[in-house]
């Protein structure tokens, strides 16, 4: 005959009050299924970032092309300096757009090899500000109506890194426009005029004064709104990424409960129902250990299986437990209906020490298998690398009421 000893994890007598390390179960109305609602957080940054940078990166192949097909058709429709391009500006032209596709292309396989992102984002970025630039200059500098191009480098900062660079880099574009327009105002570079009909312009200080503020302003604005709208994106895009997670847990978890269902349908054993209900749960919780007993007549809960990790099957513990007031942990969950999750066992006033010395003492976790208000028995759970989390907790409650079908309906049809 077993001997009667206090529970696997069990305490000698009841508390008055339970410690911190104790998740119990105290709803009037237990609703198993309530995590099925639970609210979502989260985000991969590096691969977000990879994403976007891509995104960036094809932009990017369009750019160049565009504003040199700008510049032709100005000369095409007269509204340029000259009506075609001197042999010398083709050169230029042609250097610069041709270097600006070999970054592009260096940045595309950098950008699916490097394992940190940042370094190549930020030099991506202070390139195309020296490179728009140099475009500005060449197009007439505070006569160009290329410093929206800015506006491509700051909304790449923003999307890429974070409001702050996009900040960033408004403050080095205005710093590069007001240095080039310096620059030929002071006459250390000469002036390049190209679009005809702001010939002249440059000379004018209140035009100039006045494009340059409206210029910083604007691209301190955008780099605002730009903050925003990307900031916006970002969270709106976690949230999605964790939906998509938090359906698949959901999916996965209820096929779990639907194989529960089916191994009725397959097995006629206790033994056989049980070790298939215990090996889904470890399966899918990633346990070290778990354990079922049954309610013998109301009178005991005896231990009838312990699967451990890898399938295999723990006969070294025998336990028959009073279902009494004091006779433990394991006891008071069949007695209660109510789960428990002990979290820190070393410091729990729940644990039976000698028995711990014994089966060990890891974090660990016990919910009722309840039938029509009746207790058929308990499943224990535990995990020795961490401590069964709240989430985890929840579908063990969902899965206990779900063996509780099995197991009685099998144990009702072998009487």
């Amino acid at each position: 005959m077993m001997k009667k000893v206090s529970g696997l994890f069990a305490f000698r007598r009841r508390p008055k009050d339970i410690s911190a390390d104790v998740t119990e179960d105290n709803s009037e109305s237990p609703d198993p299924l309530k995590f099925l609602g639970a609210e979502v957080n989260f985000r991969d940054t590096q691969e977000e970032i990879r994403k976007n940078l891509q995104l960036i990166i094809r932009i990017r192949w369009f750019v160049s092309p565009s504003i040199l097909l700008i510049m032709t058709l100005a000369g095409v429709f007269g509204v340029a300096a000259q009506t075609g391009f001197t042999a010398e500006q083709l050169a230029i032209n042609g250097i610069n757009m041709g270097l600006m596709l070999v970054l592009n292309m260096v940045y595309l396989v950098a950008s699916r090899r490097a394992k940190n992102l940042g370094p190549l984002v930020l030099f991506q970025l202070v390139i195309d500000i020296i490179q728009f630039s140099f475009t500005i200059y060449r197009t007439g500098a505070i006569t160009s109506p290329f410093t929206f191009l800015y506006f491509f480098v700051i909304f790449s900062g923003a999307l890429l890194v974070s409001g702050r660079t996009a900040f960033l880099m408004a403050g080095l574009a205005s710093v590069s426009f007001i240095g080039v327009v310096a620059a030929e105002y002071t006459g250390l570079i000469p002036h390049q005029p190209y679009f005809s009909p702001l010939a002249g312009m440059q000379d004018n200080p209140a035009y100039s004064a006045l494009t340059m503020a409206f210029t910083v302003i604007s691209l301190y604005a955008f780099a605002a709104l730009a903050g925003f709208l990307t900031s916006l994106i970002h969270r709106r895009q976690r949230q999605l990424q964790q939906t998509v997670s938090l359906l698949k847990e959901r999916n996965e978890t209820m096929m779990m409960l639907y194989r529960t269902s089916e191994a009725l349908n397959r097995h006629t054993d206790v033994d056989e129902v049980g070790a298939f209900i215990l090996d889904e749960l470890m399966q899918f919780l990633d346990l070290d250990r778990a354990l079922l007993y049954l309610n013998e007549d109301n009178r005991v809960l005896r231990l009838a299986l312990v699967r451990t990790r890898g399938g295999g099957t723990d006969t070294s513990v025998k336990l028959e437990i009073p279902i009494e007031e004091d006779a433990g942990l394991t006891a008071r969950v069949a007695l209660e209906q109510k789960a428990y999750n002990i979290r820190d066992p070393e410091n729990s006033p729940l644990i039976n020490r000698e028995l711990a010395k014994k089966i060990g003492l890891n974090p660990f976790a016990m919910a009722p298998l309840v039938l029509r208000g009746r207790t058929v028995g308990v499943i224990g759970i535990d995990r020795s690398f961490k401590p069964v989390g709240n989430e985890e907790f929840q579908i063990l409650r969902a899965f206990a009421n779900q063996a509780a079908i099995a197991i009685d309906s099998v144990r009702s049809g072998g009487r």
